[in-house]
């Protein structure tokens, strides 16, 4: 027998947001319904919610890539067109469509949902990232018409609509990297935070604080339900702080290190960062690059800066974060501040 959440139909919805902020669902098992209920399979309890035991009804074996459902579907000409490569977030799927497949994006949402039993949602790319909050806009291709989910990290929950915040899922590894950096005691100016990804994931496991600047009074609030969300397993301090960055660090005390994952503009706030940072501070900076001078502008940049601000910088290391197009990438320089 198997623990399963039993709600009825109208508040299934509800039933399962709760099971996904507990990470409680029993992936092994399919969900199953009768004549006026919903039985969600789960691994544990979940506060609020009734559980009953039943017999569970194994996942059957599925495909596990999306070339391999569509490939009896689309001719070699459309294959070679498809771009495989998506982001989950939670349990949505966004994805670029071709103009090619345009009339196939509906076929190719139903199959990313046939491939990954995880998902739930699929949204297409209708552009790239628009305004001064870098959202990108979307359109529903297959599944639950609904931008909220919650995306799990290192250990921490991510609540957000992905239609009105910034996220990025290929920083996941970049975030554990500067989280291992981060020493108890230090006081850290979060610049462009969104829903708190870094703040979170250093606070996890350091104790220190941290002053997360968002320009998007959105991303602010969902940050604010994070910390709310995730404040059990918190060992440092996060204060959220809506506003533009160059405004909020001459309110905040000097820190420590100082963190800039906005890879296209961040130049603009060098001498922000530079003035709210300690002697012997570090600073994060990213850009994007091209693939045959990576680091070249990035560190005329920084060095410029702080030549400016009276201050001396050294790069002590700077890496490839992620490819982006066929010759630009995203990179960070980490560099102290004298």
């Amino acid at each position: 027998m198997v623990k399963h959440v039993k709600t009825k139909k109208k508040d299934a919805e509800k039933a399962k947001k709760k099971i996904l902020e507990a990470s409680a669902f029993d992936t092994r098992y399919q969900l199953q319904k009768d004549k006026n209920f919903i039985y969600f399979p789960v691994k544990k309890d979940v506060d609020g919610l009734k559980l009953v035991d039943k017999r569970g009804v194994k996942q059957s074996k599925k495909v596990t890539s999306l070339k391999e459902v569509l490939i009896k579907h689309l001719t070699k000409t459309e294959m070679a067109e498809l771009v495989s490569s998506f982001d989950i977030i939670g349990d949505i799927a966004i994805i670029e469509i071709p103009p090619l497949l345009e009339q196939k994006k509906t076929l190719i949402g139903q199959a990313l949902l046939e491939a990954h039993s995880n998902i739930h949602s699929v949204f297409q790319k209708k552009s790239g990232r628009e305004g001064v909050y870098r959202t990108i806009p979307l359109e529903l291709i297959a599944g639950e018409n609904r931008f909220e989910t919650i995306y799990l990290e290192h250990g921490v929950r991510l609540k957000l609509d992905v239609s009105k915040v910034y996220f990025s899922v290929r920083l996941s590894e970049e975030r554990k990297r500067i989280a291992s950096l981060v020493e108890n005691g230090e006081h850290i100016a979060g610049l462009f935070a969104g829903v708190g990804p870094f703040p979170l994931v250093i606070a996890k496991t350091k104790q220190c604080k941290i002053y997360a600047v968002e320009l998007n009074p959105i991303a602010v609030n969902y940050m604010k339900q994070n910390i709310i969300l995730n404040q059990k397993k918190l060992k440092g301090q996060i204060v959220p702080i809506q506003g533009d960055a160059r405004e909020i660090v001459k309110t905040i005390p000097k820190c420590d290190r100082v963190l800039m994952p906005l890879p296209k503009g961040a130049a603009d706030f060098l001498d922000s960062a530079i003035n709210v940072c300690k002697p012997n501070g570090i600073i994060h900076f990213y850009q994007f690059a091209k693939d045959d001078s990576l680091y070249e502008d990035a560190t005329k940049k920084i060095l410029n800066a702080a030549k400016k601000a009276g201050r001396k910088a050294t790069i002590i290391n700077k890496k490839v974060v992620r490819p982006y197009s066929p010759r630009m990438s995203q990179v960070v320089l980490d560099f102290k501040i004298t």
